[in-house]
């Protein structure tokens, strides 16, 4: 029986599947206290970003612009998203900053970067909380649907149901380079996920977009920036004992 995780196939784009009453910008401070009760650590580190509500991506993500680091964020898209899941989201892009995935630890192709840090990071985050698109090791991806199917070309299912063995067979708790090496090391899951994501067959739970805009120069000073925010971060959950649901390998 194939376990579920939240990734779906081709006919999943946020815009078409989401509540008609948009997420506020109040919604989001909300969801922001909320972080900060509950995963004090998380809710340090995207302390200094700033949040910016756009719909100029069809999800959300954390990017900067010169040496601002910024986290942006749909409507459309956290309107269709649980309270669990906005937790989730705000949990994972303050760990793409925390890891260095939008900087100094980059990797091309910029497709197979994606999946690597998404694994890394989704390692350590509850399945109810991931948003669709969620990658998962040792979690296959969610069962087609009869409608899935009928949209779906053969070629695409059995593409779908190959990376999601693959993805399946790895470990959790890696860095985002161990998942890369091995992407890159298996030709066949590297082709499908080119293939995969050039025919827009599969949508990722954020966006990674415009992480290799910046000099070497203000890659550092953006680095010192979340360096010191993590070490913030650290050290008040340290002094006060509440890391929420950080997990030990996390925090190592």
């Amino acid at each position: 029986m194939t376990n579920s995780t939240n990734t779906t196939a081709t006919d999943f784009h946020p815009k078409e599947n989401i509540s008609e009453v948009k997420f506020t910008k109040k919604d989001f401070d909300t969801s922001l206290i909320k972080l900060m009760l509950e995963e004090p650590f998380y809710a340090a580190v995207l302390r200094g970003v700033n949040k910016i509500m756009t719909t100029s991506i069809p999800t959300a993500g954390v990017s900067t612009t010169g040496t601002e680091i910024n986290m942006y964020w749909s409507p459309e898209f956290l309107a269709g998203l649980t309270k669990d899941q906005v937790k989730g989201l705000l949990k994972h892009e303050a760990m793409h900053l925390a890891y260095e995935h939008t900087t100094t630890r980059r990797m091309t192709p910029h497709i197979v970067h994606n999946y690597a840090t998404d694994l890394a990071i989704n390692s350590d985050i509850p399945a109810n909380e991931l948003p669709e698109g969620g990658l998962v090791p040792g979690v296959e991806f969610a069962e087609l649907t009869d409608e899935q199917k009928t949209k779906m070309s053969e070629e695409s299912m059995e593409r779908y149901y190959r990376i999601s063995k693959k993805i399946a067979s790895f470990p959790t708790h890696k860095s985002s380079e161990w998942y890369f090496s091995k992407i890159i090391e298996d030709e066949e899951l590297k082709q499908d996920i080119e293939e995969a994501n050039s025919s827009g067959e599969f949508s990722l739970m954020d966006d990674h977009e415009g992480w290799g805009d910046l000099s070497d120069e203000e890659k550092q000073l953006v680095k010192a920036k979340i360096k010191k925010a993590l070490e913030n971060a650290i050290k008040d959950s340290d002094k006060t004992g509440r890391w929420g649901t950080v997990g030990r390998e996390t925090r190592e």
